[in-house]
């Protein structure tokens, strides 16, 4: 699984959420760069505000539920920048061209998807238990209490999923282009924005959905 993310603080001038959209699809479909995927279905999380303040404030519970390096980022610069002057801001020249591809070898580098397969994994060593504990249950009445414990550590929950509030897309394509003419379609007119768009495999990309969708 890849991922590629594009925030509006990395423009070189601003522009709307579909404008930021159209320059992601733009370098989706770029031959050149590094660590491209071989698959090309996505799954495409955005969020856009009409303030700084605003983005900032939306993107602190995504953060906190599933901290992802695109919009981490992007809460950090929304948050800073809300308390600049306009003209006191020099955006960056030609930014467009530093986006590039992230390579996910191991979904678990995610915080929320290492969480979600540990709870998972617990889960699953609990039910495969139930059935060998009744006899020793019966034999020493010391291992109910060993048992009461062992639930509780095993079903204590470590991971909610919660509505994060992103606009999430499920894309299926074939090609770069076939995503990129899907990306032309997404966004609105507001200012503030951030992307981010995991790219893969039907199997490779079902983990992050069940995340957000």
């Amino acid at each position: 699984m890849h991922s590629i993310s594009l925030a509006s603080h990395q423009t070189a001038t601003l522009c709307t959420t579909a404008e930021g959209g159209a320059l992601l699809a733009n370098a989706i479909k770029d031959e050149s760069r590094q660590f491209r995927p071989a698959a090309f279905n996505a799954l495409v999380l955005w969020v856009s505000s009409d303030s700084l303040t605003d983005l900032a404030k939306r993107l602190t519970p995504v953060n906190e539920y599933c901290p992802l390096a695109g919009f981490v980022e992007c809460e950090r610069y929304a948050a800073s920048l809300a308390t600049l002057d306009s003209d006191k801001l020099t955006r960056p020249q030609g930014a467009e061209q530093s986006i590039e591809w992230t390579v996910f070898s191991d979904k678990r580098s995610i915080p929320a998807l290492k969480l979600q397969y540990k709870a998972d994994s617990l889960a699953q060593v609990n039910d495969q238990g139930q059935g060998l504990i009744s006899d020793i249950d019966s034999a020493l009445a010391e291992c109910k209490q060993l048992k009461n414990l062992r639930d509780t550590r095993l079903t204590a929950t470590e991971f909610t999923r919660i509505n994060t509030g992103l606009n999430c897309t499920s894309i299926s394509a074939n090609t770069a282009k076939g995503l990129a003419d899907k990306l032309q379609g997404l966004g609105d007119d507001k200012a503030y924005w951030a992307f981010c768009a995991f790219v893969g495999s039907s199997h490779e990309l079902e983990p992050i959905k069940e995340l957000f969708l």
